[in-house]
């Protein structure tokens, strides 16, 4: 059961009995959504949770999805790469969510006319475009993860960041980045990288 909802610009609203008859218009089949896990139904489904702002409707990005394995445990899965101005879901289950940042906002619209008006104002913020430039670093974002996945790496911020890095640096077109040259050149890095790691351990 659906009690409130995030929308894609951060406002939390509670579920009213006008949301209950029109939930199509703010949830969709193939709509991607961050939650948690709450509880496993006898039949196999899910019961899902969002209990903060970070969690609700993704849009803006793209999903990418890896094994699982290749996801590094960490004390923090949600990054917001403040450089780019993007969101960065590493998610244990394999999704991986690299899309426009939104800021959380603390308010809570309960009125109907209130959501009414929300409402007009977040579908105005949807069809506003994405600046081409956020479309490029959610791409090299995405290819550098991708890079780490062919290689089978294990992906976790830093290692995205400096892969990030290496092609900004060398200026390797985006779609480059998908080549074995620039492969090798990850590789490279990596084994450098735990070459110098085993230094400092003896």
């Amino acid at each position: 059961m659906l009690s409130s909802m995030n929308m894609p610009d951060g406002i939390q609203r509670r579920r009213t009995a006008l949301d209950e008859l029109n939930m199509r218009s703010i949830f969709e089949e193939n709509d991607i959504v961050c939650a948690e896990v709450r509880n496993f139904q006898h039949d196999g489904s899910l019961q899902l949770q969002a209990r903060s702002q970070k969690y609700g409707k993704l849009e803006k990005g793209q999903l990418l999805i890896i094994d699982p394995y290749l996801v590094k445990k960490s004390k923090q899965h949600f990054h917001h790469l403040e450089q780019f101005g993007i969101g960065l879901i590493l998610g244990r289950n394999g999704y991986i969510w690299i899309g426009e940042h939104v800021e959380a906002r603390d308010s809570m619209v309960i009125d109907q006319a209130k959501s009414i008006e929300q409402s007009t104002v977040v579908e105005g913020i949807n069809q506003a475009y994405t600046p081409l430039e956020m479309r490029q670093n959610i791409c090299r974002i995405g290819n550098a993860i991708r890079v780490l996945t062919s290689l089978g790496f294990n992906v976790d911020l830093n290692l995205i960041m400096e892969t990030v890095e290496l092609s900004s640096s060398l200026k390797i077109d985006i779609h480059d980045m998908l080549g074995s040259e620039f492969h090798v050149l990850v590789a490279e890095m990596e084994a450098e990288r735990r070459s110098l790691t085993t230094k400092r351990k003896r």
